[in-house]
């Protein structure tokens, strides 16, 4: 299993405990990628993982406001069909080999 397989299903795993369900994982839109839809109750979750080798403390610049603005737009087109009335992006962030995880609100200017 490759390494991003690895983090992406530890994300999965620790937003399903958290109470979210998983709608899909590794959807494509347009150009956008994401690594991760969740639900939890009526807000809809767009999660980026990332994963680093090594201690890293910039989280604002593993994913750059341009992909937060993809990324929201791609996920826009999914409130309506899972009736939710909030979108959320978060960034799920690992650091080193058996590193804890890392939520990070992710805000779009």
């Amino acid at each position: 299993m490759k390494t991003y397989e690895t983090y992406e299903r530890k994300a999965a795993d620790l937003l399903k405990k958290m109470g979210h369900t998983l709608l899909y994982q590794n959807y494509r839109s347009g150009r956008a990628q994401i690594d991760l839809i969740t639900q939890l109750d009526r807000c809809l979750y767009i999660v980026e993982v990332k994963y680093r080798s090594s201690t890293v403390t910039d989280y604002e610049n593993w994913v750059s406001e341009r992909q937060c603005q993809r990324l929201l737009q791609a996920g826009v087109r999914l409130v309506g069909p899972f009736q939710c009335t909030e979108i959320k992006l978060l960034l799920i962030a690992y650091q080193g080999n058996g590193s804890k995880a890392e939520i990070i609100p992710l805000a779009v200017n």
